[in-house]
This record gives structure tokens, C-alpha cells and sequence, in this order.
């Protein structure tokens, strides 16, 4: 049964959905980097105590380390360093920092869609001001491509009536058409 979905409010100027797919920013990371992913995934996993949603049939593992390579992917794009360590109640809501935005990188590995939707739990307080969805494909134990779709702000998030999506998981939903393509900067701009 196809679900339906309320209108909304599309974003001004271009969207992710707009674009070539080979448009969006990629970033390669290599084996070095899947290693540092899959080492403190296990670090984060071991020490969670909060229930973080699974989708499909990955483990918490798998889902904490497509996490972490959405994270490096991000950081890597800016020059940013991702957080080292592991927090017993999860982190606060925030991955990275670039000039004083916070920034909270939502990550999936699904290979039925290109440019997947942003999924942002609404049982949890939006304390990053700007979330970014990536997508982790062409995943292997030497290296990985993480595709960077897009991005809302935190007021765009908080606008979103929560719905069941997918299945019966309640989110706030961000879809391509909606989203803001990632704003690139340069080093010059720094």
C-alpha cells in the first residue's frame, strides 16, 4: 500500500532533488578509515545504553559504523576532526561544529533509494542547527563512498509532523525536494 503524503512546502532554489545524482558531493574514504569507523562504532556500541532505532536487518554495530562513515565524510569535506570518544547516554545531539554551527550527520547504507529522505527521531530534543543526510554506498573492507544529499536546518526539521516512516517508526521526515543542498566552502573562505 503506497502512503500518502500531506502537501508541503518545497525549498526555495535548488534542492538535492534537483540536481544530477553525480551532482551531490562524494567522498571516498579508505581503508585506514573504514578501520578508524568500525573501531570506534565498536567503542560506541559497547558503551550505549540508550535505544537507538535499527532499521531492516542491520546490527546496532553496522548501523554505528554507517554512522560514523557518514560523519567522516562530512568531516573530511570541511576539514573537521569527528569526536573520539564514546558516551554512555549517546552523544548530545551534536557531531560536528564548523564556525559555530552544530551539525548532526544522519546516515543510512539503503540500497532502494538514491537519495534518501532525512530521518530525525521526534522522541529526541533537535539540539544541532543544521542536520545533513548522507548516504553511505559502494561499501567494502578497503574503502567506502558516502554521497552528502543534503541538509535542513533545525527549524525546518521541527516543522515536520511526525509520521510513520518507514513502517511503523515515527519520524520527522525531510525529503529530497525539500532538503538544502550542503553549502561547500573552501579553505580561502576560512
Amino acid at each position: 500500500m503506497a502512503q500518502k503524503h500531506l502537501p508541503r512546502e518545497k525549498s526555495l532554489g535548488l534542492t538535492p532533488a534537483d540536481v544530477p545524482l553525480k551532482a551531490l558531493p562524494t567522498v571516498k574514504l579508505s581503508r585506514e578509515d573504514i578501520q578508524r569507523a568500525l573501531d570506534l562504532a565498536e567503542k560506541r556500541n559497547d558503551s550505549a545504553i540508550d535505544e537507538g532505532v535499527v532499521f531492516g536487518s542491520r546490527t546496532a554495530l553496522s548501523s554505528h559504523q554507517i554512522g560514523l562513515l557518514g560523519e567522516l565524510a562530512v568531516a573530511r569535506l570541511y576539514g573537521l576532526n569527528v569526536d573520539p570518544n564514546a558516551y554512555t547516554q549517546g552523544d548530545d545531539g551534536t557531531d560536528l561544529s564548523l564556525h559555530g554551527t552544530t551539525i548532526d550527520v544522519k546516515s543510512t547504507a539503503t540500497p532502494k533509494m538514491n537519495r534518501p529522505d532525512l530521518l530525525v527521531r521526534p522522541d529526541k530534543p533537535l539540539k544541532s542547527e543544521l542536520y545533513v543526510r548522507t548516504h553511505v554506498f559502494d561499501w567494502t573492507a578497503s574503502s567506502a563512498r558516502i554521497r552528502i544529499i543534503g541538509c535542513a536546518s533545525r527549524e525546518k526539521v521541527k516543522d515536520q509532523i511526525p509520521e510513520p516512516y518507514p513502517e511503523d517508526t515515527l519520524n520527522r521526515v525531510v525529503r529530497a525536494d525539500e532538503m538544502d543542498l550542503l553549502p561547500l566552502i573552501s579553505p580561502a573562505d576560512c
